[in-house]
């Protein structure tokens, strides 16, 4: 099995309701052999209709991290890979159930197995508290590194927690970009 077929079972996936919203499935973007996965939790509505995880204001925002981290010139999706966890839009407002998270799981889980990354970056409180099975703030779990299936795990807040509270002039910003390049020396 490799990412192209690994995409494709996640494109005609109906083991959850969520293919019913469905307009395009959102899988992956950036380069799988970075080392380094941005895992957030489900797409949204840019998302959905593009068909690429982190294209609406909360990747515009996670492309300025990227930016303040890899100072690069090129482009951004080269230096990671980037990942939710849920493959289908879920509608704004809508409360996550497990069973579309454990629906999805698998995917997870071989897209890892098949990219065996170094560093998992977990974008926001579902994902980190799902995958790492911790009932625990966001801002008690970020600053640490944790294991998930033998990765080291990180956990940080997410792009749209940011702009909610002014961007890059949220207080908590440069924390987030702190935990990308703790990310980036465990390579």
């Amino acid at each position: 099995m490799d990412l192209c077929y690994l995409e494709s079972k996640a494109a005609s996936c109906e083991c959850c309701e969520l293919c019913k919203g469905r307009i395009k499935p959102v899988f992956a973007r950036g380069n799988p052999k970075s080392g380094i996965v941005v895992c957030g939790m489900c797409p949204g509505f840019d998302e959905n209709t593009k068909g690429v995880p982190f294209v609406g204001a909360a990747g515009k925002m996670l492309d300025v991290i990227l930016g303040s981290v890899f100072k690069s010139d090129g482009c951004l999706d080269d230096l990671v890979y980037i990942t939710n966890l849920v493959k289908c839009f879920v509608q704004p407002g809508k409360k996550l159930e497990t069973k579309w998270m454990d629906a999805c799981l698998s995917y997870f889980t071989v897209q890892l197995s098949l990219l065996k990354p170094k560093v998992i970056i977990g974008l926001g409180k579902d994902v980190c508290s799902y995958l790492l099975d911790i009932n625990e703030s966001i801002s008690n779990m970020r600053g640490n590194i944790f294991n998930y299936m033998g990765i080291k795990f990180i956990c940080t807040y997410h792009p749209s927690y940011l702009i909610r509270g002014g961007g890059v002039k949220h207080r908590d910003f440069n924390k987030v970009v702190d935990d990308f390049k703790t990310a980036v020396g465990l390579m």
